[in-house]
């Protein structure tokens, strides 16, 4: 994996020297799953296209889709993957790599992974996209045809990734690989956990396989805690950087995913503050904060609505998120601050099954047929 990402890296220099620059992107939130995914099945598209190949001038270049000084408040990825001996200086982010000229040379072939849509700045590379690994469900705006996809509703992408390979190129499935796919399955499952309820059959059956290949360590309940730790470690963390440390944006619409619930969130100094500023800097009139706790293997989820100023689209997403039966999230208002024309309302949500991937075609369905 090191000689890939070296080989990789020494690329960035010398683009003008390849014909073709196949890029493998996963998503805006760099969270594990989709840096592991990025780094894992860029590594295998490696060895199939390039390695060993003679005259070949194509470059293989995983990105991390994020700018290089936001990695730090990645702390679960920044930890994970250093403690895997990954160099960190070895990976390349988004903002080192010119994809949109890349695209307009001709040049670029862009695999996504864990995620399917592309937001309105990236639209202009959809031709580009060649081959998709998803683990969420369709995005019926998003019909991709022509193109090698693997959409599968499974716990983790991972588990879609590590499964290519096992069917495909068992043999580069050595310790090292094998735990770094490990790792996001078990975030993105709650470790197998029965009432969280996000692994599937293949989540099960794929990670198995990869710890029946190698002698993993540590065990899958150590290696869960020790990254949810990092992941929960907010110690060198501002209220600003929780907010853009798990961000997704559909149609417009901000969903801050943080590593803590909302209610504590909301206690620290300054997080008032920074959802002001956060708010009129991305020139959006409300945003949507999902809170998650996992403490001794329990469950717990919130959520809250903040913003600006009332509007009718913030209003129809809280009215769909309240009445939604698919899934039933069970939320109650219970604390709702007014000042200054701003509004946060915090929501306890009951049904700890729904998640973040759940909830966002809840607002996307909104968001899309609101004529507001």
């Amino acid at each position: 994996m090191e000689s890939f990402l070296r080989a990789s890296k020494a690329c960035l220099t010398t683009l003008n020297a390849y014909e073709k620059i196949i890029v493998v992107m996963g998503n805006p939130t760099c969270d594990l799953d989709s840096a592991v995914c990025a780094l894992v099945h860029g590594f295998f598209v490696y060895t199939d296209r390039v390695q060993g190949q003679k005259n070949e001038k194509i470059a293989v270049i995983p990105i991390m889709n994020i700018s290089k000084k936001e990695f730090r408040v990645k702390t679960e990825v920044v930890y994970y993957l250093g403690g895997h001996n990954l160099p960190l200086n070895l990976l390349t982010f988004r903002d080192e790599i010119d994809l949109r000229k890349l695209n307009a040379e001709g040049k670029l072939e862009l695999i996504l992974v864990d995620h399917h849509t592309l937001p309105k700045e990236d639209l202009s590379l959809a031709d580009s996209v060649v081959e998709i690994i998803d683990h969420r469900p369709q995005d019926v705006t998003w019909s991709w045809s022509g193109r090698t996809i693997n959409l599968q509703t499974v716990g983790s992408c991972a588990t879609l990734v590590a499964k290519n390979i096992l069917e495909k190129r068992r043999m580069l499935l050595d310790s090292q690989v094998s735990n770094l796919l490990r790792g996001p399955i078990l975030i993105d499952t709650c470790n197998f956990s029965k009432e969280a309820d996000r692994a599937t059959p293949m989540d099960f059956d794929v990670i198995r396989q990869l710890e029946e290949l190698n002698t993993l360590h540590p065990s899958r309940d150590q290696l869960y805690q020790d990254i949810l730790n990092a992941k929960t470690d907010i110690s060198q963390l501002t209220p600003d950087d929780l907010i853009i440390k798990d961000l997704k944006v559909v149609n417009g619409i901000p969903i801050v995913g943080l590593p803590i619930l909302v209610e504590n969130f909301i206690k620290m100094d300054g997080a008032h503050e920074a959802l002001d500023s956060f708010a009129m800097k991305e020139n959006t009139p409300f945003a949507i904060l999902i809170g998650l706790d996992l403490k001794n293997d329990v469950v717990t989820r919130d959520i809250a609505v903040f913003s600006l100023s009332s509007n009718e689209l913030e209003n129809k997403v809280i009215e769909a998120l309240m009445t939604s039966t698919n899934p039933k999230l069970e939320l109650t208002e219970t604390h709702r601050f007014s000042k200054s024309g701003r509004t946060l309302i915090h929501y306890k949500q009951g049904n700890v099954k729904a998640s973040r991937k759940q909830i966002l075609p809840i607002i996307q369905s909104v968001s899309r047929d609101c004529t507001c």
